[in-house]
C-alpha cells in the first residue's frame, strides 16, 4: 500500500494509462511493462496479478486469434484462406497479427496499472480530497461501494442458509429456479433496508446533516511528493515533445514500418530514467 498522498500516485497511475494509448510502438509498450512489473514488484503489489493474468490471457488469445483473421488490411499475406460469405477471405498477413500483439501488450498494461491502483490506493483517502467540493457526493458514493461487499456476503449467508434449511428451487424449469430466486432476493432486500436505516441512524447520532462540517481531514504533499509531481509534469512535457519530433513513430498498415528504431531505442531508455526518477520517491516513503 502506498503510504504517500493518494492523489499523486493516482496522476502517476493515470500519466501510464495515458500513455498505453498513446503510442503503438510494441518495443515502448513492452518497455513501460517491465518497468510497472519491476515498480509492483518493488512496492510488493504483485500478488493478486497472476491470477487476473489467467482471465486477461484467454482474452488476449481470443483477440489476437480472432482479429487476424477476420481483418481485411495489410498487404504481407502469412496464410491464405478460404472466402466465407458475409464475413469474406479468411487470411493471415503480417501487419493483423503485430497489430493483434500490440493490443494484447495495452491489455496487459492496464490490467497491471488496475492491480497497482486497487492494490496500491487507498480508496477512502482519495475519496477524502474531494469533501470540501463535493461533501455529499463523497459521503454517498463511499456507502455506494461499502454496500457492494455487504450485499455480498448477505447473499452468501442466505444462500447457506436455505441449504441448510433444505430450501431448494421445486423443478428444474426456468420458472421454479425465477421463483426461488425471488425468494432469495426478497430476504435480501430486507436485509439491505434494515443495514441502510442503521447507517442512517448511526450518520445521524453523529450529527451528519445538521450543517456543514467544520473539520475535514486534509491530505497535505510534502516536499518529496512535490517534487515527483514536478518530475512526471517533465516527463509529460518531453513525451509530447518527442511524439511532435516523431519518436515512437510505428505504422502497422498498410505495411508494418519503424521509422528509427535505434532513435526509439533510445528514446526508451531515457524514459526509463523519467520513470524511475519520478517513482523513486513514491518507492521510498511506501516503505516506512
Amino acid at each position: 500500500m502506498f503510504h504517500i498522498h493518494p492523489g499523486v500516485v493516482v496522476l502517476h497511475l493515470l500519466m501510464h494509462g495515458a500513455l498505453v494509448f498513446l503510442w503503438e510502438n510494441p518495443l515502448l509498450l513492452i518497455g513501460q511493462i517491465f518497468f510497472l512489473l519491476l515498480w509492483a514488484r518493488q512496492l510488493k503489489l504483485l500478488d493478486p496479478f497472476p491470477a487476473i493474468l489467467r482471465y486477461g490471457w484467454w482474452i488476449s488469445i481470443a483477440f489476437l486469434l480472432v482479429n487476424p483473421l477476420m481483418g481485411q488490411n495489410g498487404v504481407t499475406f502469412l496464410w491464405k484462406g478460404p472466402i466465407i460469405p458475409v464475413i469474406g477471405r479468411m487470411d493471415l498477413t503480417l501487419e493483423e497479427l503485430g497489430y493483434a500483439v500490440m493490443a494484447m501488450l495495452r491489455l496487459i498494461c492496464l490490467l497491471l496499472l488496475s492491480v497497482m491502483y486497487q492494490r496500491g490506493v487507498d480508496h477512502d483517502r482519495f475519496m477524502l480530497l474531494f469533501t470540501k467540493v463535493a461533501p455529499k457526493f463523497v459521503l454517498t458514493s463511499l456507502l455506494a461501494i461499502r454496500m457492494v461487499p455487504f450485499l455480498s456476503k448477505e447473499l452468501q449467508r442466505i444462500q447457506e442458509i436455505n441449504q441448510l434449511r433444505g430450501l431448494r428451487p421445486a423443478a428444474q424449469s426456468i420458472r421454479a429456479k425465477l421463483i426461488y430466486q425471488m425468494n432469495v432476493f426478497r430476504p435480501l432486500l430486507l436485509s439491505a433496508m434494515e443495514g441502510s436505516w442503521q447507517t442512517a441512524e448511526a450518520l445521524y447520532a453523529r450529527g451528519f446533516g445538521s450543517g456543514p462540517r467544520s473539520i475535514y481531514k486534509q491530505e497535505h504533499m510534502n516536499a518529496q511528493e512535490r517534487v515527483s509531481l514536478f518530475l512526471l509534469l517533465l516527463f509529460f512535457t518531453f513525451i509530447v515533445a518527442a511524439r511532435v519530433n516523431g519518436f515512437g513513430d510505428f505504422a502497422f498498415y498498410p505495411r508494418v514500418t519503424w521509422s528509427d528504431p535505434l532513435g526509439d531505442g533510445l528514446f526508451l531508455l531515457i524514459l526509463s530514467v523519467l520513470w524511475t526518477l519520478s517513482a523513486y520517491g513514491l518507492t521510498r516513503r511506501s516503505e516506512h
